[in-house]
């Protein structure tokens, strides 16, 4: 990833209290891989309205490729 993140995932960052943007866009725009039961993966999931499930159906559907 270059540093720059897409619209959506962006405008979701920025609904994050402001005390958790930074750590969220180095997390997002830095990290090689993504943990599921990472905190910030809840937070920014349920702002793109994703829940539980519908995450776990996409790790597990990332994890085949």
């Amino acid at each position: 990833m270059t540093g720059t993140l897409p619209v959506r995932i962006a405008a979701a960052v920025a609904g994050l209290p402001a005390a958790e943007q930074f750590a969220a866009r180095m997390m997002l725009s830095g990290a090689t891989t993504f943990e599921r039961g990472h905190p910030m993966v809840a937070r920014l999931g349920a702002a793109l309205g994703y829940d539980a499930a519908a995450l776990d159906a996409l790790w597990s559907a990332a994890s085949a490729l």
